[in-house]
């Protein structure tokens, strides 16, 4: 852990930003997943204001098969904010970007989710596959790891000219 101690306090404070399951935006269509069946699942939210990314964390449970998300800027350009082509339950974390990200004011964030609740993912808890979902019970969130999530959390800070030529790089 590092710690830093200074007498000037932050000139910007971080946002997080959460889509998906406890989020600002629905998933499209609900997060029910059927028993033998691969699904796409969407959620997009429209962000109010120029911010920049730090931070990306994409997170499903076990029937997880891919994940990607971008943004669709006001004038239609596309910015890539991350494909993970075979998703891996254990190798879920922040990713950070080497500078900062600008999504500009209009833009539309989407998240894409593949699941696999079939007998052909090896990760299926269940044998033969069931009906699997958000614990809707709980609000959708559930620790337990043989529910799903669909959640994409964006770190950010109010953009600045500049900030593009900031190093997130340790």
């Amino acid at each position: 852990i590092h710690l830093f101690f200074t007498d000037v306090p932050p000139k910007r404070g971080l946002g997080e930003l959460m889509l998906g399951t406890n989020g600002v935006s629905k998933i499209v269509p609900p997060l029910v997943i059927k028993p033998n069946t691969v699904s796409k699942h969407i959620t997009e939210f429209t962000v109010p204001e120029d911010i920049s990314v730090l931070t990306v964390n994409p997170h499903l449970h076990l029937l997880g098969k891919s994940f990607k998300a971008y943004a669709i800027k006001p004038n239609g350009d596309t910015i890539r904010l991350i494909s993970i082509p075979r998703w891996d339950f254990r190798w879920q974390y922040f990713y950070t970007f080497p500078t900062m990200v600008k999504i500009p004011r209009g833009s539309l964030i989407r998240a894409e989710a593949v699941f696999d609740n079939t007998e052909n993912n090896p990760n299926n808890p269940n044998r033969p596959p069931k009906i699997v979902a958000e614990r809707f019970d709980y609000g959708g969130s559930s620790m337990r790891a043989s529910d799903e999530m669909f959640q994409f959390i964006i770190t950010y800070v109010a953009w600045q000219p500049g900030d593009d030529k900031i190093s997130l790089k340790k």
